[in-house]
């Protein structure tokens, strides 16, 4: 019987109490449900390192590196890191960042043959892997919303700010105002639009300026592009950059995936590749909101979800399978081989922390790796 003990953290330091998330931590995550699941495709690490693919980063040896295996994703972790490393202020945020995957344990239920993935998980929207999580809730509610929608009232509608060398918190805080300002417009309160506007954040084609803008989903009626384009440049008193068109009913879905994108792609090349305008990007986000709502959009009931399998078994934690392959163990390579390809169920520990290593209550006859 093969029983690794292993730590449950990547560093050296003293291991973390039992059935505790760390005291510098748990305020933060108060706001985030423990029951908030996506389903996910992780890369095997493991396994795709012994084919020498170019896909992965070299052969991970903690859930942290294992979490963020994709090539996008561990470039983009590291870009963040450097981001969040020097400032003090992001101090706390940068703590939780760094653990983002930690304590991983993996579960099977042999009634619906499923694996699922419990981990520690940041929940910023700046981490490559949590933005997956703000997708899937995005994807949901706007799912919802467009059930509800007449066809023959949807626009796309996009609202652009003209570029200037203001900051891009201020930036951003004229392009709030400005929206909430066209709200209150006659032209804005006699279509009576209702639904949900996005933000997306870029740079300018030189690179030299920023460049954020609103794309909106909205229930309205027939709007003159000319009135909307008065009623934008009142708002901004600088801009008169408006796009708005009429969604075919057959490309309802696409538009809600082109939204979607927004909230779960990484930063581009441009912001990602200068810390300090990566750094810019960071605090300009803080503690905004990028999903809006506007109006009062009606949302379709949620669908029943199926009821959740009760014989999960613990096969261990995912630190245990990645030492276990590395000394040849069968077992580990076979359960490495399915995370790695097939759909897995993940969602947030709320017993993060918790060693399981030493807890008999997860103590099987079963085979385990610890």
């Amino acid at each position: 019987m093969l029983a690794l003990l292993l730590p449950t953290s990547r560093t050296n330091t003293a291991p973390t109490p039992k059935n505790a998330i760390p005291s510098n931590l748990s305020d933060d995550f108060r706001g985030y449900a423990a029951e908030d699941p996506t389903y996910v495709h992780l890369q095997p690490i493991t396994v795709v390192d012994v084919k020498r693919s170019n896909e992965t980063v070299p052969p991970s040896h903690s859930d942290i590196d294992y979490r963020f295996s994709a090539r996008d994703d561990h470039n983009a972790r590291q870009a963040v890191l450097a981001a969040l490393s020097t400032p003090f202020r992001h101090k706390k945020r940068l703590k939780r960042f760094e653990m983002c995957g930690s304590h991983a344990t993996i579960w099977h239920s042999a009634t619906t043959d499923q694996i699922k993935i419990l981990a520690y998980h940041c929940g910023l929207r700046i981490c490559p892997r949590c933005r997956e999580m703000h997708a899937a809730r995005t994807r949901d509610i706007l799912g919802r919303f467009l059930q509800t929608v007449d066809a023959n009232r949807l626009s796309m509608v996009t609202l652009t700010l003209v570029h200037s060398d203001l900051p891009l918190a201020d930036q951003l805080d004229h392009l709030y105002a400005s929206f909430r300002r066209l709200r209150a417009s006659k032209t804005w309160r006699v279509c009576k639009a209702k639904g949900y506007a996005v933000l997306e954040i870029s740079r300018s084609s030189d690179g030299l300026q920023w460049h954020p803008h609103l794309h909106l989903l909205a229930d309205m009626p027939y709007c003159p592009h000319d009135k909307l384009k008065a009623a934008w440049l009142l708002a901004t008193h600088d801009s008169s950059i408006v796009d708005i068109r009429r969604v075919n009913s057959h490309a309802v879905q696409r538009h809600q995936a082109y939204l979607t994108n927004y909230l779960s792609k990484p930063p581009t090349d441009a912001i990602q590749s200068d810390a300090r305008v990566l750094g810019e990007w960071i605090d300009a986000l803080c503690s905004r909101r990028v999903l809006l709502k506007f109006g009062r959009p009606s949302l379709a009931d949620k669908p029943a979800a199926d009821p959740p399998p009760d014989d999960w078994r613990l096969i261990g934690t995912l630190l245990g399978l990645l030492r276990a392959m590395e000394l040849g163990d069968p077992d580990a390579t076979h359960w490495l081989k399915r995370i790695g390809s097939m759909r897995c169920l993940e969602s947030r520990n709320p017993d993060a922390g918790k060693d399981y290593s030493i807890d008999p209550a997860y103590r099987t006859d079963d085979r385990q790796f610890y």
